[in-house]
């Protein structure tokens, strides 16, 4: 059995966590209460797009929280994006399924944020729809998230990604009992305001990766100017989510995320990354 619930709204300002408590028509939709016969949300489905009323980049995330977790809050990356001008733009983005396994308890409420990071880009609207089950997926484990976000300055630099927008030092210590990456929700994209091409990737270090530092493709931007009078598309990169990782990590150790950007500088790049622990 599957049910399904879901939130939305508007976020108007950096590093402030908004609340989605809208849904469309139904203005005041009550409390987000946890189904009876649920015991997990195993999906969580969400579409982000901004109003490019800036020539700048973000990344956005969502925050779930309340009674309804009995394993406490949890973060999970949404988009990237950035506008290379402020007079014009279209695009249309499809929703994003990202599989994650979380305790519920029923009856009880949960609380749906979003957030945006990175530069105020003037208005971001987020759909977030819960997927609970009464079972967790053949073989699946429970699982814990921790995201940061950051911005690139420049190619070709290791850049330590810290912050998670409003809450400026998230901690970096993997939770007691967790021993794996088993998943990563991650979207980078930049600015683009400097012609070129450029590729994106993320490195995963610290004392808790047991196996030494590994490196991920995230995926790649590029931008060559548009003739006088015309307006440029934005970036939109909803997240990639990478599966069945199976990166082996201390408990209670440190972990640090980075994100780098190689090739022809593009502009500031802006990244968001979940790690979805097991």
């Amino acid at each position: 059995m599957k049910l399904f619930r879901t939130r939305e709204g508007d976020i108007t300002a950096v590093d402030t966590k908004t609340q989605l408590s809208t849904l469309g028509s139904e203005s005041t939709p009550g409390p987000l209460l946890v189904p009876q016969g649920a015991k997990y949300i195993v999906g969580v489905h969400v579409a982000t797009i901004s109003n490019m009323a800036a020539a700048t980049g973000y990344s956005a995330f969502l925050r779930l929280e309340g009674p309804g977790l009995p394993n406490g809050p949890e973060v999970i990356a949404a988009q990237a994006g950035g506008m290379a001008v402020a007079t014009g733009g279209n695009a249309a983005v499809p929703a994003v399924r990202i599989p994650i396994n979380l305790p519920v308890t029923q009856s009880n409420e949960i609380l749906i944020f979003g957030e945006m990071a990175g530069t105020d880009v003037g208005t971001l609207t987020m759909c977030v729809t819960l997927e609970f089950s009464d079972a967790l997926p053949s073989g699946g484990a429970v699982n814990k998230t921790f995201t940061v976000e950051g911005d690139i300055a420049s190619v070709d630099t290791r850049t330590l990604i810290t912050t998670q927008g409003s809450v400026t030092a998230p901690s970096q210590v993997v939770p007691a009992g967790l021993t794996m990456i088993d998943k990563i929700a991650v979207a980078c994209s930049s600015e683009g305001l400097a012609d070129g091409s450029q590729t994106w990737f993320l490195r995963l270090g610290g004392n808790a990766v047991k196996n030494g530092e590994q490196v991920l493709t995230i995926g790649a931007s590029g931008r060559i100017a548009v003739q006088s009078g015309s307006d440029a598309a934005p970036q939109v990169m909803r997240p990639v989510i990478l599966e069945d990782l199976q990166i082996a990590v201390s408990p209670s150790d440190t972990i640090t995320v980075a994100v780098e950007g190689s090739g022809a500088d593009t502009g500031t790049g802006h990244a968001v990354v979940t790690l979805i622990y097991k």
